[in-house]
């Protein structure tokens, strides 16, 4: 039967397509999941106008040190930083730790940049990162000994840069579904310091991304840092809050861990 008023779909069509179809869920941008926080989730900027925002747990308190995270967001349209911010909030309160993601640039995981400006980006964010660390030390009551970094996607080209570079200012890294280069890690003098660092890289087995965790761990240990870990777990190219923040509490302090207890707040269900 011939079938008229269609015109029948051809292997480049095709081809179009599936490469358009990604593009779409790129600029919809992977919605929040998490259930909102107690309190209120502050979009702020830095002198230099670039943004961040940061959560403070209501029941926070300066006669006590908190942990810190500075989370890292993926692929522009995709994930921002009020997105990360807001995914991660609601464990902040949970757990009793501050929330701090920045705005980032040179977060284009897929999208085609120019090398030379993408290594200057690439720069100013790992900057950023550190200054916001400061920020917020300077206004906060901050356990130096317990910060995090973490980066989502594309956020882990900024993960390994700064915190390869400066393992002092970090407790942990941790990667997911973490984008990884060569070059960023071969441009960078990795100390004993850096290659002792915990780090913990997880993606989801159905993680279109996942090799990149592979190449990241694989050349980690080949290189000396045998404090990395890896974990595949269920799922996709999705940010997992809970399992990052629960992997970073392993290596709390007995005065953390204790904090919402002694605080009187009640137990999670």
């Amino acid at each position: 039967m011939k079938v008229t008023g269609m015109k029948a779909s051809t292997p480049t069509t095709t081809r179009r397509v599936l490469i358009l179809l990604p593009l779409v869920g790129l600029l919809a941008g992977c919605p929040v999941m998490s259930p909102s926080p107690e309190g209120k989730i502050q979009h702020l900027k830095f002198e230099n106008g670039s943004k961040y925002s940061v959560y403070v747990p209501t029941w926070y308190t300066p006669k006590e040190k908190w942990p810190l995270v500075i989370s890292l967001h993926g692929t522009f349209g995709y994930d921002d930083q009020r997105r990360q911010a807001k995914e991660v909030a609601f464990l902040a309160d949970e757990y009793g730790f501050i929330v701090a993601a920045p705005g980032l640039r040179s977060v284009q995981g897929i999208l085609p940049v120019k090398r030379s400006l993408w290594r200057k980006d690439l720069q100013r964010d790992r900057e950023k990162v550190l200054e916001l660390i400061d920020l917020l030390a300077s206004q906060y009551s901050i356990d130096r000994t317990h910060v995090l970094l973490t980066g989502f996607s594309a956020g882990g080209f900024v993960m390994w840069d700064a915190g390869v570079r400066h393992p002092d200012r970090f407790q942990m890294l941790i990667g997911r579904s973490v984008n990884f280069s060569v070059n960023i890690m071969e441009d960078i003098e990795a100390t004993p310091e850096a290659r002792n660092m915990p780090i913990l890289i997880f993606w989801g087995r159905d993680d279109p991304a996942s090799g990149m965790g592979w190449d990241a761990y694989e050349y980690l240990r080949s290189h000396g840092f045998f404090s990395t870990e890896r974990r595949k777990i269920e799922g996709g190219h999705w940010r997992h809050p809970r399992i990052c923040t629960e992997a970073w509490r392993e290596r709390w302090s007995h005065e953390h861990l204790t904090r919402p207890k002694r605080l009187g707040r009640k137990p999670v269900r």
